[in-house]
């Protein structure tokens, strides 16, 4: 196939969507598809392996400021450029992994050309800041800037418990209506999607690195504190605060030297966070320390050195990263959303309940039964085995394939 796989998120930094775009990029191509990537233009930093042949980087009208969401208008003159670039690469599939400008641009251009457009959902679950009165207009704001960016007022309605939320939501369920196929990387969002009328969502698990090699081996015994690594953007979706104040509460009743929290990310809560492991510290002698944004591999590294892994959102994620890069060194997660089931329902450790009390009783239980770590650390070598990059790989050639010919029938 020639494949073009378009996104509207800045690649000089790794977001979830990002990782999987740029593995699916590396993936294809090592597997003989002829891949070109169109992705926002990002200055000043170095490319990823990805994107040193075929790719076309667009220039922006500056990012939103914030959300880091590069801003690519849907207009002529882009869908012109696109228009050449399908027609000289020969493309026989456009795959979007977001919904924006640059995507809604390529969709739409492919539609012209009768090639087909495949449609990866990073998420269906945004969650916006609460505003309270000043909801309904934000909403609407929302959706007029949507419609200007993406070139069409926007047709869908996502249904959402504010109008912010449902804006958000309606972007990417246009994008889905619009596809001729559409994939899922979890099966409860594969199921949310059906229920706001996308039909027929694959659900495809993200994949794991490939020409990795594990680098860890499952736990054979837990020495010392109980080590956590918590990964991700430190806001208020992701709960790190919440995640914290149950550290300390299971500090008090466990005691000093018992948990060691490392947390790799930045985000607007960052100093919120620091004041909170100041205070864990203080009450019960244990230790949070924050490493800040790091590269892939590091990540990695932090995880292999630690115990267990920490997913603290809930109701928010789709199939995050985060737990194939857990399993693929053999470490198990520590989950709160029990809708989340790709890997975790085999190898990860659901607490007892989403909030700071839920999370706290397992904390406690795990520090004095440190072999349910142990042995969902072992849990993790057979649950990988859905992640296999092989296995993505063949999945997502089936729904191209799908595509090809429903377009082929059109």
């Amino acid at each position: 196939m020639n494949v073009a796989l378009v996104c509207d998120y800045s690649l000089n930094y790794m977001g979830g969507a990002q990782s999987v775009f740029l593995d699916e990029a590396e993936l294809f191509r090592n597997a003989g598809e002829r891949v070109l990537v169109v992705a926002p233009q990002s200055g000043g930093a170095p490319l990823h392996p990805a994107l040193r042949s075929s790719t076309a980087l667009i220039p922006t009208l500056g990012a939103i400021p914030g959300a880091r969401l590069p801003v690519v208008l849907n207009s002529k003159s882009l869908r012109r450029r696109l228009r050449r670039l399908f027609r000289e690469h020969r493309i026989d599939i456009v795959h979007i992994h977001s919904e924006f400008g640059l995507t809604a641009a390529a969709a739409a251009v492919a539609h012209e050309l009768g090639i087909p457009v495949v449609h990866t959902v990073h998420t269906f679950y945004w969650s916006a800041p609460r505003l309270g009165p000043l909801d309904r207009v934000a909403g609407a704001v929302i959706r007029g800037v949507a419609g200007l960016v993406r070139g069409a007022k926007l047709r869908a309605e996502a249904e959402a418990d504010t109008a912010v939320d449902a804006a958000l939501r309606s972007v990417t369920l246009e994008a889905s209506l619009n596809a001729t196929r559409v994939i899922s990387p979890s099966a409860h969002q594969g199921r949310a999607l059906a229920a706001a009328g996308v039909k027929d969502a694959a659900v495809i698990a993200n994949p794991a690195r490939a020409g990795r090699t594990r680098k860890s081996v499952p736990l054979t015994t837990v020495d010392g504190p109980l080590c956590i690594l918590w990964v991700g953007r430190v806001a208020p979706e992701k709960r790190l605060l919440e995640f914290l104040e149950a550290v300390e509460r299971a500090g008090v009743a466990v005691g000093a030297g018992t948990i060691e929290v490392t947390v790799v990310g930045d985000g607007p809560l960052l100093a919120d966070a620091k004041k909170a492991a100041r205070t864990v510290a203080q009450r019960t002698g244990n230790r949070v320390r924050f490493t800040g944004r790091v590269d892939r591999n590091e990540v990695s590294r932090l995880m292999g050195k630690s115990h267990l892994v920490a997913l603290t959102s809930h109701g928010f994620d789709n199939q995050p990263v985060v737990v194939v890069e857990a399993f693929d060194v053999a470490r198990s997660v520590l989950y709160v959303d029990p809708r989340l089931e790709e890997g975790l329902a085999e190898a990860g450790i659901l607490c007892s309940g989403p909030d700071v009390g839920g999370m706290a009783t397992t904390l406690i239980e795990l520090v004095r039964e440190p072999s349910i770590v142990i042995h969902r650390s072992a849990q993790t070598v057979a649950a990988s085995r859905r992640f296999a990059p092989e296995n993505h790989l063949a999945q997502v050639r089936t729904v191209w394939a799908s595509a090809v010919a429903d377009a082929a029938v059109v």
